[in-house]
């Protein structure tokens, strides 16, 4: 083997100065090396996109989200929509106060009875509440409905139950990892914790944690189950982190004591018929209010509440319209469906109730592809690029924006194949 000449100096052939590869197994397995390493690195990229990419699409959509709210409540005519307490410490009485006859004798303070709540025409994906927990940091509106859609703008409320504010069971449900992971520490609220929330239409509720379970996938009957005559909220969300096996639910009373706003009549809905409950499926027309308009509409929910207790309740402020419980033996066949009457909705959904369906989105399928197309092109130009240069950075340093760029809406549309998890 012959010695470097002393004083010469070796110098590296350039990598675009090589010659030609031969076909055999070593390119061969090169190739497939390369291919598989970049398919690891991307999928790398498609995880930090879903841990923190997702965070910016719900921060986007949580911000418009307040500015529909806020708007919304400037809009709300003066006064606002809440009625004053009675009290019947005669200290505190004075010549505007009502009769004390119309106080419980046993309660130093009585809560208006149930009120009409008017939300109004509904669409999917509306916002129509705020949800705040102090103790893990909470701040966020919510939306008509749990689709996939709905759930990437923060928190959805599941249309099969009552609105919060309500008698009857209300429920919500948020990502715990992706999409700004929301209800993350939701596993740290203790019974005693405080859940406060706002709704679109002027209401100021404050609920408090009561209890605590992890549930199957296909148990929807903690959305379903409700007491018409208990004003209750649910929190839903996926167990353990970072996987979909399982879901935690958070169960909470409302403190009618620390709320601002009288109770409003339970309404499956919104009050709507046939309203979409987020899998696809509707409610039954036989499950849902049909009123006429000559015929007042009443709450089954309200025709099970102790009648004595309603008609002394406090009077309410001006505009403010308070349900009149009537008493019946006869199940009610008007006014708005209650939980018992949407029990069978749940026998409509998949094994996962809470899932809309194993692949959420086919029609992100050719976006897919042409997103991947456009990546693999401006890989080949810029590849392209430095050869012609004979520079591999300048490839690189111009790749880097672009791929970045069309990386984020691929994942985009990638994360929309695959399975719904809250």
């Amino acid at each position: 083997m012959n010695a470097p000449v002393p004083g010469s100096t070796c110098r590296r052939i350039s990598r675009w100065d090589r010659p030609p590869e031969p076909h055999d197994w070593r390119w061969a397995v090169g190739h497939i090396g390369r291919v598989l390493i970049t398919l690891g690195v991307l999928t790398f990229g498609f995880i930090a996109y879903q841990l923190w990419g997702t965070g910016i699409q719900t921060s986007r959509a949580q911000d418009q989200l307040e500015r529909e709210f806020e708007d919304k409540l400037a809009a709300l005519p003066a006064p606002a929509d809440t009625i004053a307490p009675v009290t019947t410490d005669p200290a505190v009485v004075s010549s505007t106060d009502p009769p004390a006859s119309q106080a419980t004798p046993t309660d130093t303070t009585v809560p208006a009875g149930p009120v009409d709540q008017d939300y109004g025409v509904v669409e999917d994906g509306d916002g129509i509440g705020k949800i705040t927990i102090p103790k893990i940091g909470v701040h966020a509106y919510y939306v008509a409905g749990v689709s996939v859609h709905d759930l990437r703008t923060g928190v959805g409320h599941f249309p099969a139950s009552v609105v919060p504010g309500q008698l009857g069971n209300a429920a919500l449900a948020a990502h715990r990892t992706t999409y700004g992971g929301i209800f993350f520490h939701l596993d740290q609220l203790d019974p005693g914790d405080d859940i406060e929330i706002q709704t679109v239409i002027g209401g100021a509720y404050v609920y408090v944690v009561t209890s605590s379970e992890v549930v199957d996938p296909s148990d929807f009957h903690v959305v379903t189950d409700s007491d018409p005559t208990k004003a209750t909220l649910t929190l839903i969300t996926c167990t353990p982190p970072h996987k979909s096996t399982q879901r935690l639910v958070v169960h909470a009373e409302l403190d009618v004591a620390l709320s601002g706003s009288p109770v409003g009549i339970g309404e499956i809905g919104y009050g709507e018929d046939g309203v979409d409950v987020g899998g696809g499926d509707t409610l039954p027309d036989d499950s849902a209010a049909e009123t006429t308009a000559t015929e007042p509409q009443t709450s089954t929910a309200a025709t099970t509440v102790d009648t004595t207790s309603a008609t002394a309740a406090a009077t309410p402020a001006s505009g403010q319209t308070v349900a009149t419980a009537t008493p019946t033996t006869e199940p009610a066949t008007t006014g708005p469906a209650t939980a018992d009457s949407i029990v069978d909705v749940a026998s409509e959904f998949s094994d996962d109730a809470f899932q809309q369906g194993w692949f959420d989105d086919a029609s992100a399928v050719p976006h897919v592809l042409a997103w991947g197309a456009l990546f693999g092109l401006i890989w080949y130009g810029c590849y392209q690029l430095a050869k012609r240069f004979r520079r591999l950075w300048l490839g690189i340093v111009v790749s880097i924006v672009p791929v970045v760029v069309v990386l984020y809406f691929l994942y985009e549309n990638v994360e929309r194949l695959l399975p719904a998890a809250l």
